[in-house]
């Protein structure tokens, strides 16, 4: 395949996470066995008082252990990861971030664009194509998250700009189903080829209610849109409204790594 990854370590990093929670369990007793007595009563109690804290000790160490067996063996307190149906199992960069490089094997030009580490990349490709998806990545501990490469043909554009200006898209998005609204949008450009080519690029964020959301409730989409050589690149990140905060550093860098690699 002419499509190339970036560095990743396989799913198998997964069965180290349980062992993390194991050492904090044992400290999750940390009840003290000090008695504090009227000090005409120590010396007469001192040798009970150093058998009771010595057994209060052991009582401490044996609950650590306990609890600790118990987290060792209670499966839902595992965090099982379930690959999304149609998608790769989970890959995994050092970095945080994967990186797709899409070579002869796209309908625009070549490009590259980053992807979350530990997400799933879309399997086949070929058969979303017909959607107009060129590449689609997805979080599979919380499948509202994603983010996805669409490319259409852009007509008579040359530029994102033949579409109208940056508030006029970003209110043609809010007005494509109820119950969506802008919640930010911006002008930036995107690097074509090695001599310093930019091309401009509209972001538009917007909460939203339906497509993605329809299934996960409220989300917020992120996109980034640019035009060159003819075609439309459409960059698309969604979280669920709740997870977006958190979310939102991480996809937008994605977005913003789109970069066109040729000046096709």
């Amino acid at each position: 395949s002419a499509r190339r990854r970036g560095f990743s370590i396989m799913p198998a990093a997964l069965s180290a996470l349980a062992a993390l929670s194991v050492p904090a369990a044992l400290s999750i007793a940390p009840f003290s066995t000090r008695r504090h007595r009227h000090s005409s009563a120590v010396a007469s109690a001192r040798g009970t008082d150093d058998r009771d804290r010595r057994a209060g000790r052991r009582a401490t160490v044996l609950s650590g252990v306990g609890a600790a067996s118990l987290l060792v063996g209670c499966t839902p307190c595992r965090a099982e990861i379930v690959t999304p149906k149609g998608y790769d199992d989970p890959e995994f960069s050092p970095t945080g971030f994967n990186t797709l490089y899409a070579d002869q094997d796209t309908v625009g030009c070549a490009y590259s664009v980053e992807w979350p580490s530990g997400w799933c990349a879309l399997s086949d490709v070929s058969s979303a194509r017909s959607v107009g998806v060129d590449a689609s990545f997805k979080n599979p501990r919380d499948e509202a998250s994603t983010l996805a490469v669409f490319i259409s043909d852009a007509g008579s554009r040359r530029s994102v700009a033949d579409q109208g200006s940056l508030d006029k898209v970003a209110a043609s998005r809010a007005e494509s189903a109820p119950r969506q609204f802008n919640v930010g949008k911006r002008k930036r450009k995107t690097k074509v080829g090695e001599g310093g080519t930019e091309a401009l690029t509209y972001d538009v964020e917007t909460k939203v209610g339906g497509g993605t959301a329809g299934r996960f409730g409220s989300a917020v989409e992120l996109v980034g849109i640019t035009v060159w050589g003819g075609k439309e690149y459409l960059i698309r990140a969604t979280a669920s409204a709740s997870s977006w905060p958190e979310e939102r550093a991480r996809l937008r860098r994605c977005v913003e790594s789109f970069r066109i690699l040729e000046t096709c």
